[in-house]
């Protein structure tokens, strides 16, 4: 059994921090901290909250996401309880007198790939983000993510097969992505990149167009890059950690 109560518009908040294709979620409730991994093609991304009361602690699989968010926008209660007796048993979700259960199952496709990008981070992080599955990190630094959170909305002004070039320089303490061809528009990001430590030359990588969907995970504040020439990029902040693919690696 894994039983916890918390406050509904923060579990609400926290579960529509994954964005829409995340249809079930896989939920580690442990200490006073709800934490959810989920894995694709083109990115990994781990989330917490604390604040909750784990009465019983465990995995709650929450497969139908999209059901549970929409009870939690209805609800007009501050606090919610969920409790599961197991894995694959239905999900139970009480606000006040409302009480909504969900079937479940012990394939949450989100989660699928989980378990071995999280070794392959945990192995990075060891070794002080110098490396990644043998790829070189060569570059780290702290930006401001405002601006970065907003190039989802912005994607809709370039071509549909724009390549965006993610590129940091070190020495001039820039951080960038530049998007799009000349013919049919360009975007253009430059922030300054701080507490850096790398070369003094540009180093980039590239991506498709996930990259700013995927960029829209991030917390507003500060982020902690890891990177290197055409590899994966990796953001670390103190409730969120969103790795993205690059090109040559989907």
């Amino acid at each position: 059994m894994t039983k916890i109560t918390v406050e509904r518009k923060d579990l609400l908040t926290f579960l529509t921090s994954f964005g829409k294709g995340v249809t079930d979620a896989r939920m580690s409730c442990s200490g006073n901290r709800l934490t959810i991994e989920v894995g694709f093609a083109n990115y990994y991304l781990r989330k917490q909250m604390t604040g909750a009361t784990v009465d019983e602690e465990g995995f709650i699989h929450i497969a139908l996401l999209e059901k549970a968010i929409a009870y939690l926008k209805a609800s007009k209660q501050d606090k919610v309880s969920l409790r599961q007796a197991a894995e694959t048993k239905p999900l139970h979700i009480e606000a006040g007198g409302n009480k909504l259960q969900l079937p479940s199952t012990d394939d949450i496709l989100s989660a699928a790939k989980t378990v071995v990008v999280r070794k392959l981070l945990e192995n990075s992080s060891s070794s002080g983000w110098s490396s990644f599955a043998g790829d070189e990190l060569n570059v780290h630094g702290d930006v401001m993510t405002t601006d970065l959170i907003s190039l989802a909305g912005m994607k809709g002004v370039l071509a549909k097969d724009s390549q965006f070039k993610l590129r940091a320089h070190c020495g001039e303490g820039e951080f960038g992505i530049v998007a799009g061809k000349a013919a049919t528009g360009r975007l253009f990001t430059t922030l300054p990149f701080m507490d850096n430590d790398g070369p003094s030359a540009t180093i980039s990588t590239h991506f498709g167009d996930w990259l700013p969907v995927c960029l829209q995970y991030l917390d507003i504040g500060k982020a902690r890059v890891h990177m290197g020439d055409e590899t994966l990029v990796i953001f670390e902040q103190q409730n969120t950690l969103l790795m993205i693919v690059n090109e040559s690696d989907v």
